[in-house]
């Protein structure tokens, strides 16, 4: 990095020091405490984080500038398509087009003042990748650091520790590693190690557990954790893996800032589609500043469903009420108000791609926390969810998958 640094921008770069390695911005420490998402950026700030990851570039005009309007920095994606039958890695001329395509999106955004580092591709390892991907990608990084010296380039990759291997051997100019990990987390500074990974990582997703890494029902449902399972989880791991590993981790975004659907629709999202906060934002803002927010978020410790029944392994019958019950309370003694929802349920093989329409029912709300529950008339996966808000800015969450058939 030498010459005159350009108007607006504020360098970054990652150093090695007697403690380790670090990131630095304008010379200074910046250990990031940040965020994937879109949304509640104010939220975000407020919380005591200091960037956000944004996975492509097709939407960051919007969101870098909205970052910088909230004092917060971006670790700005250029999407790598993964390989497969319509992108061949050895097809030079698909390459050289993605190629272009990032140089565009590098040329328009590197003297962005918000801008944090660049993150090329998100998981392109999964579920395989050949080596000519890593080659393709350490040319990437080769063209970005010409194009921006002031900005450390990064790729995004799943937890396989073969997959370190080749890209230690494979991408010598990428400036650190990056790693979505959930369950397996903990792990995931002993899986470096023993591949040789000589620098430092940073975790860009992590939070609750995988949906792929969870129990499963026989039918092949995955069972989530309640918001306040989720809380718990994602604190133990983050100070495992992220704080416990000074000088070698430099930061990390927690997993889905916002509302979004993905298996369902609580299973990583932070907050409600209607923007209340979940524990686990109060979570990160205590780890993230050492303060806790005003307003705690409702607390669940238990959820039953047809209880007897769905414990013994069993089906529900179609057409038939079940009592349904949540056992929630409220760090500030808040009253509580439940909302049920019934929705079509998926196995982890046919993956919905879009949240299901809620089922319309003879579900009621009898009070307290319990609810009759209707089955549908028509057999197959169900997964029933409840919602719990405080009214002051906070939710609970929690679902229960079943199956629904006319007999065992």
């Amino acid at each position: 990095m030498s010459g005159v640094v350009p108007a607006g921008v504020i360098p970054v770069r990652v150093v090695r020091t007697a403690k380790g390695f670090e990131l630095q911005r304008n010379g200074r420490p910046y250990f990031v405490k940040g965020a994937a998402g879109l949304q509640h950026y104010d939220q975000l700030r407020a919380a005591g984080a200091n960037s956000v990851r944004l996975w492509s570039a097709d939407y960051a005009d919007d969101r870098l500038n909205e970052a910088q309007r909230q004092g917060l920095t971006v670790l700005l994606g250029l999407w790598m398509e993964h390989e497969s039958k319509q992108f061949d890695y050895y097809d030079k001329k698909q390459v050289a087009q993605q190629k272009e395509r990032i140089r565009q999106q590098v040329l328009r955004y590197r003297h962005h003042p918000a801008l944090l580092a660049w993150d090329i591709g998100n998981e392109v390892d999964l579920p395989v990748a050949s080596p000519q991907i890593f080659r393709s990608m350490n040319d990437l990084a080769q063209m970005i650091h010409t194009l921006d010296p002031y900005h450390p380039v990064t790729t995004t990759l799943t937890s396989n520790i073969n997959t370190f291997t080749r890209f230690r051997q494979q991408c010598p100019d990428l400036d650190f590693i990056s790693i979505n990990s959930f369950g397996e987390l903990p792990a995931l500074a002993g899986r470096l190690k023993d591949s040789n990974w000589p620098g430092p990582y940073m975790v860009t997703e992590f939070g609750a557990r995988g949906y792929w890494e969870s129990p499963k029902r026989r039918w092949g449902a995955a069972a989530e954790q309640s918001s306040t399972e989720k809380a718990a989880f994602t604190k133990e791991r983050y100070q495992q893996a992220v704080l416990g590993n000074p000088g070698v981790c430099i930061g990390s975004y927690v997993f889905y800032w916002g509302n979004k659907f993905e298996y369902t629709n609580t299973w990583y999202s932070l907050f409600a589609p209607t923007g209340e906060k979940t524990a686990t934002v109060d979570v990160m803002q205590e780890l993230w500043s050492n303060r806790k927010p005003a307003n705690l978020a409702p607390q669940i410790t238990d959820l039953s469903f047809a209880y007897y029944l769905l414990n013994k392994g069993h089906n529900l019958l179609p057409e038939t009420e079940y009592l349904a019950e949540v056992t929630a309370d409220d760090p500030e003694n808040d009253s509580l108000r439940f909302v049920w929802t019934l929705t079509p349920d998926r196995t982890l093989a046919e993956f919905a791609k879009e949240l299901p329409e809620p089922i319309k029912t003879g579900m009621h709300n009898t009070g307290g926390g319990r609810a009759v529950v209707r089955t549908p008339a028509k057999p197959g996966a169900y997964r029933l969810t409840v919602s719990v808000f405080d009214g002051k800015g906070s939710v609970a969450t929690a679902n229960v998958p079943f199956f629904v058939q006319k007999t065992e």
